[in-house]
């Protein structure tokens, strides 16, 4: 039996994401990450950007608008996907540890404890969980030289 959507599972092979979709989808997590980034940055209102402002922004974009993308482009299948889903992959973490960086630095500044909230350690603990399977995928999983090429 054929699938009739893309995404559905034959047999143990998941089909790939219908273009349009993935358009949609990209398009969707772009516009939220960005906006949603830019939102958070300038808070409370009238406080207009700051240094502070990089760290929800770059986070935003860089776990949003990269990772998620990241994480639907390599649904797609294929090598060229699987490489591309590396490529932003690391580009959000990148972002990802500029707004970490951000924080750090701001908390230093203002003569703050770091990772003293829930927010602080459920932040911490997330961009640990980020770093730990960039480093896996890149050593076991990357289509050319990982030591698991099999994956595609």
């Amino acid at each position: 039996m054929l699938p009739t959507n893309a995404g559905e599972t034959v047999g143990s092979r998941k089909m790939p994401i219908e273009s349009s979709k993935y358009v949609i989808l990209v398009g969707l997590l772009s516009v939220h990450a960005l906006g949603g980034g830019y939102y958070a940055a300038t808070q409370p209102a009238g406080a207009g950007w700051r240094y502070f402002s990089w760290h929800p922004f770059l986070m935003m974009i860089g776990m949003v608008g990269l990772m998620g993308t990241a994480a639907l482009t390599k649904k797609k299948g294929g090598y060229s996907n699987t490489k591309l889903h590396g490529i932003m992959a690391s580009a959000g973490l990148l972002l990802a540890s500029g707004g970490f960086y951000v924080i750090y630095q701001n908390k230093i500044n203002m003569g703050k404890d770091h990772f003293t909230t829930l927010h602080g350690k459920a932040g911490l603990t997330a961009f640990a969980g980020l770093s730990l399977p960039a480093v896996a995928g890149a050593v076991f999983l990357h289509p050319d030289f990982g030591i698991d090429k099999s994956n595609k």
